[in-house]
C-alpha cells in the first residue's frame, strides 16, 4: 500500500490553544464516524474493506490530534493509540484475550524502536491488517463445533506445557479418538499437526522478544533442541538462530 504522509494533518497548537486554532483554521480531527468505520473492518475480520479505507485516508487526508510538540513522539503516542484500539475492536470480533493483549503489548514495542514517521505509518498499516486476518480466521473457527473451540482455547493458554491429546480429551470431557476424529474432520488438520503449529507461531515471538533458541525450546515444551530447531526449519526454512538474527537486524534498520 501506498503511503503518503502530506495525508496525515496534526492539529496544530497555538498560544490561544487547540480549541482556538481548530475554529481559526477549520483543521479538526476526522470525524468519529470514518474511525468506526475503520475499526469496525477489523472488528469484522474484513481484510478487503479495511485495505480499501486505508488506501481511502491516505488518498483523501485525514486529521490527527496535537500530541507532542516533538515529531517522533508525536506520532509514537498516535500509533499506540491507534494500536490499542485496533486490539480492543479484534478482542470484540471475538480474538483470545489473552493473546489480543500480548499482541498489543509486542505491537507497542516494535513500534517503539522506530526511528521515522514514514516507518510507524508503514507499521501500523501492516499491523492492521495482520490484526483483522486474525480476527477472520477466528470468524471461521465459530462454524467448528463446540468440542473443538474448547480444545483451541484450551491449547491457547496452555502453549508452555505439554499437551497431549488425552489431556485435552479430558478437558473436554470426551475420549481421544473421538475429540482427534473431529478436529481432523472439522479443520482439516491433526490435531498434533495444530498444537505443533501453534507452538512453533508462539516460537517465533519468544525468538524475537529476545529469548534464545534452548530457552524457547524448554519454554514450549519440546523433548530437545535439537527437535525443535528440526521443526522450526521445516515449517519456516530457517533455523530459530537465523530468525532471531533477522529479526534484530530488522529492528535496527
Amino acid at each position: 500500500m501506498q503511503v503518503n504522509l502530506k495525508s496525515i494533518q496534526i492539529v496544530p497548537k497555538t498560544a490561544q490553544g487547540i480549541g482556538y486554532a481548530q475554529r481559526e483554521g477549520g483543521l479538526s480531527h476526522t470525524p468519529y464516524q470514518l474511525e468506526t468505520e475503520f475499526f469496525n473492518c477489523i472488528e469484522r475480520g474484513d481484510v478487503a474493506l479495511l485495505k480499501d479505507k486505508m488506501q481511502e485516508y491516505f488518498q483523501n487526508g485525514f486529521v490527527i490530534g496535537r500530541l507532542s510538540d516533538n515529531d517522533l513522539s508525536q506520532m509514537q503516542y498516535w500509533a499506540v493509540s491507534g494500536i490499542t484500539l485496533a486490539v480492543r475492536a479484534a478482542m470484540r470480533g471475538g480474538l483470545d484475550e489473552l493473546y489480543a493483549y500480548n499482541l498489543s503489548d509486542r505491537y507497542i514495542q516494535q513500534m517503539d524502536v522506530l526511528q521515522s514517521a514514514e516507518q510507524i505509518v508503514s507499521f501500523l498499516t501492516q499491523k492492521a491488517v495482520e490484526l483483522t486476518e486474525l480476527v477472520a480466521k477466528v470468524h471461521g473457527r465459530l462454524e467448528y463445533s463446540p468440542h473443538v473451540r474448547r480444545c483451541m482455547g484450551y491449547i491457547e493458554r496452555h502453549l508452555h506445557e505439554k499437551l497431549t491429546v488425552a489431556a485435552l480429551a479430558k478437558n473436554g470431557g470426551i475420549s481421544a479418538d473421538y475429540l482427534s476424529a473431529i478436529f481432523k474432520k472439522e479443520t482439516g488438520e491433526s490435531l498434533s499437526a495444530y498444537i505443533l503449529s501453534r507452538k512453533l507461531r508462539e516460537a517465533q515471538l519468544l525468538l524475537e522478544n529476545g529469548c534464545s533458541c534452548e530457552q524457547a525450546a524448554y519454554t514450549l515444551g519440546f523433548c530437545s533442541e535439537s527437535y525443535f530447531i528440526a521443526c522450526f526449519k521445516k515449517a519456516f526454512g530457517t533455523t530459530p538462530r537465523s530468525f532471531a538474527a533477522a529479526h534484530s537486524q530488522a529492528a535496527r534498520i
